[in-house]
């Protein structure tokens, strides 16, 4: 059995999917460890994470919060919670990263799913629909299943913006260039699956 954290990035504006989300990660199947990484800018906003972990008795979890400023961009804000994540992994030995927005749900058997697909694969994104428009697809972090060879070589600081020589007009996120960088590495392999997870939900209110 892989030994697994569910790594999330969480703010205050996303509170109307906080009580879903836990709600539902609390039914997952598969052991985990749940780290939830806080970078609002009320400190205090850890108290109510901590009352809906408590409604669903879920134990096995840490709250963390961060200060990244006021003025931080979204992404520099991302960029710093799953660096926290990823040194989590680092130093407590887990084998994978399960990386879940904190606005979406899915089933109970998410995380077997995808252990049972991973195999050799350093990374499995599965698609999950839009928030406005669910007709959209989205295949980033949203749903994914990360090997720890692949979060060992990859860090998250000042590792998003203009980076793409080839495209130098091009801003990436985080989690796209993360991607990118597991593409373009000769030893790694990764997949996008769609239609696996049924059903899921991007809650936008």
């Amino acid at each position: 059995m892989m030994k697994i954290l569910i790594g999330t990035p969480v703010h205050e504006s996303k509170d109307y999917s906080m009580d879903r989300w836990i709600a539902s990660v609390s039914k997952f199947e598969y052991s985990f460890d749940l780290l939830m990484v806080d970078n609002s800018t009320d400190p205090k906003y850890v108290n109510k994470l901590h009352g809906y972990c408590k409604k669903y008795g879920l134990s096995n979890y840490k709250l963390v919060h961060i200060d990244v400023g006021r003025d931080a961009v979204l992404d520099e804000r991302l960029a710093q919670s799953r660096e926290v994540i990823r040194r989590e992994i680092l130093d407590n030995n887990y084998d994978a990263w399960f990386s879940l927005e904190c606005d979406v749900i899915t089933p109970p058997n998410t995380l077997t799913k995808l252990v049972d697909l991973i195999d050799d694969y350093w990374m499995i994104n599965h698609a999950y629909p839009g928030r406005d428009n669910p007709l959209d697809v989205n295949v980033e972090f949203g749903i994914s299943l990360i090997k720890r060879k692949a979060i060992e070589e990859n860090s998250f600081i000042n590792e998003y913006g203009y980076l793409n020589p080839l495209r130098p007009n091009s801003w990436y996120g985080s989690d796209v260039w993360f991607i990118r960088r597991i593409d373009r590495n000769n030893k790694a392999k990764n997949i996008n699956v769609y239609g696996i997870i049924k059903p899921i939900y991007h809650l936008n209110k």
